[in-house]
Formats: C-alpha cells, structure tokens, sequence
C-alpha cells in the first residue's frame, strides 16, 4: 500500500504521519512474519566456508531499540495531535461561537423585558417545564428572581427558569502516571484513569505532554466529544450521556452565559425563536461531523481517531516500560492504524504545528 504522505511532507504533521505510516507498515510485516510455522528462519550459508567479507557482512550491531521506540511513539503522538488541533479549531470552536450567539440573544431578550412584564412576556416558573434544548446543562436548570408583579398588593417577585450555557469541549480519557510519566515503585502505567480537557489552550503539562505552545493536544487513550445534547442523531450514538462520561470537566469550565426559559420569547425579542432553533441546528450538525471523525465509542467508525489513538497508547506504554528498566511486547491493531492514517492523510498534513 502506498503511503498516503509521500507527496504531503511539508508539514509538521504531513512528516509525522509518513513516518507513523511506514513504521505500522513494518510493524505488521513483522508481526505477520512471527505468525508464520518458522518465522524469520535464516537462509544457510552457500557453501562451507564462506569468504570473510560475507561472514562480516552478516554481523550487525545492536539497534537503539529504545529510541527507535520512543520516535514511533512521537510520530503517532503527533498524528493524534494534529486531529485534536483540526478538532478544536473546526468543530469546538464553531461550536461554542454559536453558543455565544446563543448567550447574546438570550442577554438582549432577557433585557428587553418590561419593569411589569404581562404574563406572555414572562419566564416559565417550573425547572421540570424547561425543554431539552442541546445547549443548557440540563441538571444545573433553577430558578431565580428577575422582576416583580406590583399589581397586586404588596408587590410579589416574579419567579423564572434558567440554565448555564457550558462550552463542549474534547475530553481525553488518559492514566496520569503514563502521560507524566512517574516511574516510582507503586505507579502502574494504567491506573487511576481520569478525564481530561483536551485543547491546544491548555498550558501545562509534564513529559511528552508539556510544551507550552501545543496545549495538551494528543494525550489520552481515548478522545471523546462533550456536549449537551443526549442525541444528536436519529440513530443515536453509541455515547448516549451529554458529556460523554466528562460531565465534571465540561461544567469545571468558565460558562459562555444563561438561557432563558421564555413563555414565548417572541413576546419580548421578535425573531428569537427561529434564530435560535437555527443555531442550535447548525450546533448539532457539527456535533454529528465531529463524532464521526472521532469514531469509536461515540460512532461505529473504526477509521476515527480513536482506532490510531488506541495504538498511540499501546507505544506510548512500550516506551513507559523502556524508560521504567522492563521490556513488554504488544498485539496491536496495525491495519487499524494504517487505515486511519490513510482516511485522515488530507487533514493530518494540512497540520503545522
């Protein structure tokens, strides 16, 4: 199979996946060759007592199998990076724009209410009456007081619904001591799994994960999308909570703003409905583009990131046990890789980062 890179090398993550592509590419020569009855069987010498030149010819030094192992780690590293990078900037951040259109249309209505609002123009009163609208963190709906009812005497407050509009984020589920990476006697590589925000925005981090200028993009075994919306699709995905396990990080974040639960927010803000509806259309269409190019857990598409990052991981700990003084072996998913990596050559190369 020819490497989908060849001609896309101009670029940091073109580079990185032509080399990531041609080390899976030997990997499962190799891997298919131990499943051979006599794998790797030497030829015999072609005559009894060979010429010196051809003895010398046969001896070879030891690879640099550590570092050898540490660069395919930094290649894939690098693919998986360039894909959050895409992620972020073309999906994340198109999506939590239009919620701040959302969050701006919702300030503007909220301060077109009158001082004495009729009850059309006024805030629904129940938390259980505020619909599911894919962009409120649903369990955070509650009431507050916003104005008050003077004709009746004495004037009583007027009681309303509203919800805290979070940013969707990538959230990374990754093992803390793998990442690090901390080789004490009692840290075990896998162990003590958390989710994490995944964002070219996050400034710290430790070992291969620390430099400043590319946040935390590519860590993690698994990448998932955190949203609100339960379903995006009719099919529905196969992550079916909001926030895909992450629900902390995502509402740990700074809020973009409130939505507010009209009785009819046309009644104070004419054309409102419809823009929103047309937000949160356009929201989740990008919801469903993104989930895709993850794939698997959140959809049955083993071309997604995910099928690479799940190799990523299995290297990445290679490397944790060479640095940790101890040698593992792996069955990996090669072709996995390899057809990921050809599915997503256009946008990996397009990286530079």
């Amino acid at each position: 199979m020819a490497n989908p890179f060849q001609d896309k090398q101009d670029t940091t993550g073109g580079k990185a996946g032509f080399g990531a592509f041609n080390e899976l590419t030997s990997d499962k020569a190799y891997d298919d060759e131990t499943l051979k009855d006599n794998p790797g069987a030497p030829l015999p010498t072609p005559v009894a007592n060979p010429p010196e030149t051809f003895i010398k010819g046969r001896q070879v030094t030891r690879p640099d199998y550590e570092g050898i192992q540490l660069q395919k780690f930094r290649d894939l590293k690098k693919t998986c990076e360039a894909m959050d990078d895409i992620f972020e900037r073309e999906y994340i951040d198109k999506i939590n724009s239009k919620k701040g259109e959302i969050k701006d249309i919702m300030q503007e209505a909220f301060g077109a209410i009158p001082a004495t609002p009729t009850a059309a123009q006024q805030l629904i009163t129940s938390p259980g009456s505020a619909p599911d609208t894919g962009v409120v963190y649903q369990s955070g709906i509650g009431t507050f007081s916003y104005a008050e009812d003077d004709t009746v005497d004495p004037p009583t407050s007027l009681i309303g619904v509203k919800g805290q509009i979070f940013p969707d984020i990538l959230a990374a589920f990754h093992y803390p001591a793998l990442s690090n990476p901390s080789h004490g006697e009692t840290d075990l590589p896998l162990s003590n799994g958390v989710y994490i925000r995944v964002s070219r925005n996050i400034t710290t981090g430790s070992g291969e994960y620390s430099t400043s200028n590319l946040g935390n993009l590519g860590i993690g075994r698994t990448v998932y999308h955190s949203g609100d919306a339960v379903d995006d699709r009719p099919d529905s995905p196969l992550i079916s909570p909001a926030y895909a396990g992450a629900v902390g990080v995502v509402t740990s974040q700074s809020p973009i703003g409130n939505f507010y639960f009209f009785s009819n927010i046309e009644n104070v803000r004419a054309g409102s409905a419809t823009s929103i509806t047309n937000l949160i259309t356009d929201i989740n269409d990008l919801r469903v583009s993104l989930r895709v190019r993850i794939g698997i857990p959140q959809e049955v598409n083993d071309a997604g990131i995910n099928t690479l990052r799940e190799t990523k991981t299995q290297d990445e700990l290679n490397v944790w046990y060479d640095e940790a003084g101890n040698r593992t072996s792996n069955i990996q998913d090669y072709q996995g890789g390899i057809n990921a990596l050809t599915g997503l050559a256009t946008s990996i190369s397009e990286y530079n980062g």
